[in-house]
């Protein structure tokens, strides 16, 4: 049979582990190699109060061990020592050491997105809603600070628009184009101008995506055009139109259609009758020729759309819809002359389909 002794626990004094403690540390020193040392300490496990003593002893001594000290913050997170984190990372943010201190904002700031979405996870609103404000401060302060690496610079953008910061986003796209100039980036870059009212990068921008991006190529010319003619000068936006009607029928109507709303009839008319001459479409013809006189019309220009109207008479005699919009402008310019003998040419078509 087994027997148990009945004693009483010892208990250390505080004096004893004290004693204790330096006397562990003056072993370490003087029998591990400072590179061994190290890897010690980080390795440990158990007792992180007790490693936090003895970093503290240690940074008295050699300023360089902040590099440990860092590390141990790291392991701490870990181990779900987070307050032991917390406060490695408190007093390593007034380093001297600027890699340091980079690496202990960038290290803070990721402890405090996933504090953000722990506090969401238990709906707790009112404190994500308030570290979320202070995600925004830190995130500020590292970028003006310069506390990252090049490497840093899309994570950083991307948590710039995590974080709803424009500023950031678009001061950190600008240093990604130069590292790499691709087409994402340039649209990134060209709606973060636009909404931040830098009208003139936002054009820049945008001319690199006409060269780059041909499969969006009109999208991106009609995100120039709309930036020209509404927030720098209708007659920038009249150049632009002018240029790409050389080369394109739809810029060609588009041009048309700013003639007309800036009360530049004639041109109108005559840019829709240059239309006319390149369609081979009976329908595309009609439709020209019909604004172009229409054009005219609201010009008062009424003399040459009479004379344009004649001209095409016989083309379009053949289309009812032609027909009916002659006599109204016969009438509406008061040219009862020729409003007559179409209307008299009307009633004999119609005598001769009642007789077919």
């Amino acid at each position: 049979m087994y027997t148990v002794e009945n004693k009483k626990p010892y208990v250390a004094t505080y004096k004893e582990i004290i004693i204790g403690f330096a006397a562990f540390t003056l072993i370490l020193i003087l029998l591990y190699p400072k590179d061994l040392l190290k890897q010690q300490v980080l390795s440990e496990d158990a007792n992180y109060d007790l490693s936090m003593l003895y970093l503290k002893n240690m940074l008295q001594n050699d300023p360089n061990n902040e590099e440990l000290m860092f590390n141990l913050a790291k392991q701490s997170l870990r181990g779900n020592k987070r307050d032991l984190a917390y406060r490695l990372l408190k007093l390593l943010k007034s380093s001297k050491n600027k890699k340091i201190q980079q690496k202990t904002y960038l290290l803070s700031y990721k402890i405090a997105k996933e504090d953000y979405y722990y506090l969401l996870k238990d709906k707790k609103y009112t404190e994500a809603k308030k570290l979320l404000q202070e995600m925004r401060e830190l995130n500020r302060f590292i970028i003006l600070q310069h506390l990252y690496s090049s490497k840093d610079l899309e994570w950083l953008y991307k948590e710039s628009l995590f974080l709803q910061d424009k500023q950031s986003a678009y001061f950190l796209i600008q240093k990604l184009l130069l590292q790499n100039p691709k087409v994402e980036y340039f649209q990134t870059a060209y709606y973060l101008a636009n909404e931040l009212h830098h009208y003139d990068a936002a054009l820049n921008y945008l001319d690199m995506l006409i060269q780059k991006d041909s499969q969006h190529r009109r999208k991106w010319q009609e995100a120039k055009y709309y930036i020209l003619y509404h927030y720098k000068s209708p007659q920038l936006a009249q150049a632009f139109l002018e240029q790409e009607a050389q080369k394109s029928t739809y810029w060609r109507e588009k041009l048309s259609q700013f003639y007309l709303g800036n009360k530049k009839y004639k041109e109108a008319a005559d840019n829709y009758m240059q239309l006319f001459s390149k369609s081979n479409s009976y329908k595309q013809r009609l439709y020209y020729w019909m604004q172009a006189l229409k054009s005219l019309q609201a010009g008062n220009y009424l003399k040459e759309a009479g004379r344009l109207a004649d001209k095409y008479q016989k083309d379009f005699f053949g289309s009812k819809k032609a027909r009916i919009f002659l006599l109204k402008l016969y009438l509406a310019v008061n040219d009862l002359k020729r409003a007559n003998r179409l209307a008299k040419k009307m009633l004999k078509l119609k005598q001769r389909e009642k007789q077919q």
